[in-house]
């Protein structure tokens, strides 16, 4: 049908050629007429003949790939024997393309679906865990810049508002040591366990505060991707074991003031 197609095309094509040539160059008189259009005729059929035999292997150069295409294409959907036309297989397989793309597209949507619910899920349980965590806790990026604040945090270092996006330097002002402990942590890499510093809080109160500064991802050359600080107010802590040592300092002296009483009196007695 294609081929029959082409070449009824390629005749239309040399019969406008030849009649155009004819009325453009054809002489008045019949004489000097029949030699002219013999050779137009020749010329003309010289020039067409390749045309018409290679016109329809140009036309039919993208429908016969396509038609290869569709015969190596693997669709369950579409049936391996070929039908009784090329036209009919290669649209066949072509609904059968459209149809498992749209399979595709279907669970690809689904899985996209599942992937953001599983990353809400995830997201919104670890938001709860930090916001549950009794201590406090500080993130920081690369860049000094701080990525979470949980509540405890804010309250331990007398913080107000959000506090996302500020620098460890600014956002730890009041907690001098302590920032100097994250700065030393994002340069290095170090990991600082249990460290007691001091922070003077917004009401000026000075507190005792046990941290650990941990890098996230430490870099083969030093330094690290982020900063983990957790936070503890030991104040109280810190205060009873100050009142402990004094207790202690004073049984001992008191201890002491009673050997030296009892030793002067022994003393006294041997004079008598």
């Amino acid at each position: 049908m294609q081929l029959a197609l082409a070449l009824v095309v390629g005749l239309l094509l040399l019969a406008n050629l030849f009649t155009l040539t004819l009325v453009a160059l054809a002489p008045a008189t019949r004489a000097e007429r029949a030699p002219l259009l013999l050779a137009v005729f020749i010329i003309t059929l010289v020039v067409s003949v390749p045309s018409i035999l290679l016109l329809p292997r140009w036309l039919l150069r993208p429908y016969r790939r396509l038609v290869d295409e569709a015969e190596r294409a693997p669709l369950a959907s579409v049936q391996r024997a070929k039908p009784r036309d090329e036209t009919e297989f290669v649209l066949e397989t072509f609904q059968g393309v459209v149809a498992e793309l749209r399979d595709k597209q279907r669970e690809l949507e689904r899985l996209g679906a599942q992937a953001s619910e599983r990353a809400a899920t995830a997201e919104q349980f670890s938001e709860r865990v930090v916001a549950s965590l009794p201590s406090g806790l500080l993130a920081f990026a690369a860049s000094g810049l701080s990525t979470v604040v949980n509540a405890p945090a804010r309250s331990i270092l007398g913080l107000d508002g959000a506090c996302e996006g500020e620098d460890f330097r600014a956002l730890l002002e009041g907690a001098p040591e302590l920032a100097e402990l994250v700065g030393r942590c994002l340069r290095t890499g170090e990991l600082y366990r249990r460290e007691e510093v001091s922070a003077c809080v917004t009401s000026g109160r000075a507190r005792r505060l046990g941290v650990t500064v941990a890098p996230i991802e430490p870099t083969p050359a030093g330094g690290a991707r982020g900063v983990l600080c957790m936070l503890t107010d030991i104040t109280e802590v810190t205060e009873l074991r100050e009142a402990l040592a004094r207790k202690r300092n004073l049984e001992s002296l008191g201890e002491m003031s009673a050997g030296l009483a009892h030793e002067f009196k022994n003393a006294l007695a041997t004079l008598h």
